[in-house]
């Protein structure tokens, strides 16, 4: 793991251990933060921009259609890593953890320090340590 990577992963684990801290631990208070803490984004893409509209109305499977039919598209790298970070929001709403794992990394592979991305990956690693 080179340096850059390392730096990036223990700004994404500080992070979640601030937002945690900042929670009341046994109050369902501290469960609903991390579950609204998800970001989404739209882009010019209409399959996109339907997946986001879909998250925000609570249904993530569309969401997850929604954003793979983007995907199998020729959408631009930067496209691609909203879509991938848009995937790991809704893929940990529907507690598929490890895929939303894998859509984070994705994501930040295609855009560096994508900052959607990373705010969805430091909530991921909260909802791991709560399990």
């Amino acid at each position: 793991m080179t340096y850059t990577l390392l730096k990036k992963a223990s700004l994404a684990t500080l992070t979640a251990l601030a937002l945690t801290a900042t929670l009341p631990s046994t109050s369902a208070m501290a469960s609903d933060k991390v579950a609204d803490s998800f970001v989404v984004k739209s882009t010019t893409d209409g399959r996109i921009k339907l997946g986001v509209k879909a998250y925000k109305q609570g249904n993530y499977e569309k969401t997850v259609r929604m954003t793979r039919a983007a995907l199998n598209t020729s959408l631009s790298p930067k496209r691609a890593a909203i879509a991938h970070s848009n995937l790991c929001a809704a893929y940990a709403k529907l507690d598929l953890l490890d895929e939303a794992r894998q859509a984070c990394v994705t994501a930040l592979e295609l855009r560096p320090n994508y900052a959607p991305a990373e705010a969805n990956k430091a909530s991921l690693t909260i909802r791991l340590a709560q399990k």
